[in-house]
């Protein structure tokens, strides 16, 4: 274990950086977007693999056919989730149903990909994260 004595002011920062912004977040009306798509890991990751398809650039190891970089399957954010497969299908469902994702069916399978209401979404949560940190930037 590590001497808390030891521990750097710019690592303390930080951490008092995190807790402010988490807070922010936790303080956000239920049905803001910011704070459903920070509700749990699994949404996290489910709208950044959305934020990433909008913008074209969805990681090869993460997509169903090679190169195809705007658009993933079911299947491949199941093997990213530690949810159900219900749970999962919940969260898709009320992005859907939030205008922030859009579902995508060819044949046999189903796929999601972003919008860009949700662009909008992650741009305003990423600049709020930006603001704490120059917030909180001891010069």
């Amino acid at each position: 274990m590590s001497n808390i004595n030891n521990i750097s002011k710019e690592f303390k920062e930080t951490a008092l950086m995190r807790l402010d912004f988490w807070i922010w977040i936790n303080s956000r009306p239920a049905h803001s977007s910011d704070a459903f798509w920070n509700r749990s890991v699994d949404h996290r990751i489910i709208c950044m693999v959305a934020v990433n398809t909008s913008l074209n650039q969805l990681p090869d190891d993460l997509s169903s056919h090679r190169g195809e970089t705007n658009r993933i399957s079911y299947e491949s954010i199941r093997r990213l989730c530690r949810c159900t497969d219900k749970t999962m299908r919940s969260i898709i469902q009320e992005g859907v149903d939030r205008g922030e994702l859009v579902k995508i069916k060819s044949g046999r399978e189903t796929f999601i990909s972003g919008t860009k209401k949700l662009i909008a979404v992650f741009e305003n949560f990423e600049g709020s994260w930006l603001e704490v940190v120059k917030k909180n930037k001891i010069h």
